[in-house]
């Protein structure tokens, strides 16, 4: 089971694995050179032949003195040999007590993962360093825990994660032991790596496999599937046009919540690359809703309220014509894009339709109608439009000037057939228009009535538009009156009698603005529009006489 490192092996008779090979140095004898048989060598005694020769007689011959000097220069060499040897045997006999220590045992300050492994042979070792690593193993987990006490555990066998001490184990043996058999370590080396880890240390860690995240992924999209709440975006739920204060009913936003899975996955990574256990806290976060009743208010803030007032001689069917168009008006609701026609709101102004006969402007004189009085509803309404900051598409001035409002910012309407006159606007706002009409009481004075318009949609903020008008000419009154024989006695009942219907009138020409003010300062004046007023002449109707 436990990878040795090719740990080597001495019974006593021969070198380690690596070693270099030495000699076993007799108690008698050189290392270099064994002593000859017998002990030591001993000078042997001259024959009388060799005397005569050396003693220098008659009889001998003189000795070679060359010879006599090679002769100690060798012996000195011997000598120098033997000495030479002695220290190198010593060397090699210090060298290998320095390893012979080590040959079964790591060396000292050497530990993996945090063990110390000096002087434990390799089997002790490597058993103690599995052992840690495989508790460290089992005992490694994550819990992901939310406010309501459940918890789910990811351990490392929910990823995957092993430990491998082995590598580790024999990078740390291969210290001060020769462990390759392609590249053999000498004595020597050996030596010098354990004289040097002496002073020094070295630590190695257990190799850990590559985690699988695809868990935790898919651990997290469970756990974000019970956590997650949809945000409710706000909404407007009804629209009462006759409430002035408060028209619009709403349905409050909630807020949603969800975990912040990509937070938590890298919470999660960094304690599997540290490998520490502990809990992390789910605690979602909220999340917020598109749309606010903050933000519908300010899609329904009031952009215009434009009023007219009711002149005291108008007639009770005149004031009520006014009611029924404006009933047909109050509670509109007109979509970003689309056009709003006046006659088709309101309708045709007819008895089935609500509508009584009234008192109208026909080319300047007063006639009954039905539905008269309609053009100041229609009056009010253009000037709410114009206010509001809305397209007009399609808008006629009335022939003469009426008493509601100034000049050129009245709007006159007509249903007679092959006479239809309308007034057309656009809602441009890129979001909804809700419009409000009524006839109610002046605060200023409860005996006068008022035609009242108000616009909603999105909140203008700074801006405002204004309705502006010039009068850049005026028309001379004619001085001839126009006379008109009343043949059916309408005005005129006796025979010659005049009657001033209409009284002589200048004309006019009036240019009408729209001023856009921003922060209360007047940044745009565009024209809209060119109205004319014709001047008319005073028109009398002459009694003629009856049959």
């Amino acid at each position: 089971m436990y990878n040795q490192g090719y740990p080597p092996q001495n019974n006593g008779q021969q070198s380690p694995l690596g070693y270099a090979q030495y000699v076993q140095y007799p108690q008698n004898g050189s290392p270099w050179y064994p002593p000859m048989p017998g002990g030591v060598p001993q000078e042997q005694p001259l024959s009388p032949f060799q005397a005569s020769k050396r003693g220098g007689g008659a009889r001998g011959n003189k000795p070679n003195k060359r010879k006599s000097i090679k002769w100690q220069l060798v012996k000195l060499l011997i000598l120098i040999l033997v000495l030479a040897g002695a220290v190198a045997g010593g060397y090699v006999i210090k060298v290998t007590a320095d390893v012979r220590p080590y040959v079964k045992t790591f060396l000292d300050n050497i530990s993996v993962d945090g063990i110390p492994l000096g002087g434990k042979t390799w089997e002790e070792g490597s058993r103690e360093v599995w052992a840690q690593a495989q508790a460290k193993q089992n005992r490694w987990y994550v819990r992901l825990k939310n406010s309501a006490g459940e918890s789910k555990d990811i351990t490392a066998e929910t990823l995957g994660i092993t430990f491998d001490p082995s590598a580790a184990l024999e990078k740390a043996w291969a210290i001060g032991h020769d462990t390759s058999r392609t590249h053999r370590k000498t004595i020597f080396e050996l030596q010098q790596e354990i004289a040097a880890m002496k002073n020094s240390s070295a630590e190695f860690f257990s190799f850990q496999q590559s985690a699988n995240t695809a868990p935790i992924d898919s651990i997290l999209g469970l756990l974000q599937k019970r956590a997650y709440t949809a945000p409710q975006d706000a909404a407007i739920i009804g629209f009462d046009p006759d409430n002035t204060k408060n028209p619009f009913t709403f349905q409050r936003e909630v807020w949603g919540k969800e975990l912040d899975t990509a937070a938590i996955k890298e919470q999660i990574l960094e304690m599997v690359q540290t490998f520490q256990s502990g809990e992390i806290m789910l605690e979602p976060r909220p999340l917020a809703p598109k749309v606010t009743v903050a933000d519908l208010q300010k899609s329904v803030a009031q952009r215009a309220r434009a009023v007219t007032p009711i002149d005291k001689h108008s007639t009770n069917e005149r004031n009520e014509n006014i009611r029924v168009a404006f009933s047909k008006l109050n509670g509109k609701i007109l979509k970003d894009g689309e056009k709003l026609s006046f006659n088709k709101v309101v309708g045709r102004r007819t008895q089935k339709n609500g509508f009584y006969q009234a008192f109208e402007y026909n080319y300047g004189e007063l006639v009954p109608g039905w539905g008269g009085g309609v053009c100041q509803a229609s009056t009010t309404v253009y000037l709410a439009v114009a206010q509001a900051g809305l397209t007009i598409v399609d808008r006629t001035a009335h022939g003469t000037p009426v008493s509601y409002t100034e000049k050129g910012k009245d709007a006159t309407v007509s249903d007679t057939r092959g006479r239809e006159i309308d007034f057309v606007f656009r809602n441009n706002t890129g979001s909804n228009i809700y419009l409000a009409a009524h006839v109610i009481s002046d605060p200023s004075n409860k005996n006068r009535l008022l035609c009242e318009v108000r616009i909603y949609g999105q909140d203008l903020g700074n801006v405002r538009y204004a309705l502006e008008t010039e009068i850049v000419k005026k028309v001379p009154m004619p001085m001839e009156p126009e006379y008109i024989q009343d043949t059916t006695g309408k005005y005129a009942t006796v025979p010659g009698e005049e009657i001033t219907v209409i009284e002589a009138s200048e004309g006019y020409v009036v240019d009408s603005f729209l001023c856009t003010i921003v922060d209360g300062v007047q940044t745009e004046r565009k024209k809209i529009d060119r109205d004319t007023y014709p001047a008319r002449p005073a028109r009398i109707y002459v009694g003629v006489f009856r049959e």
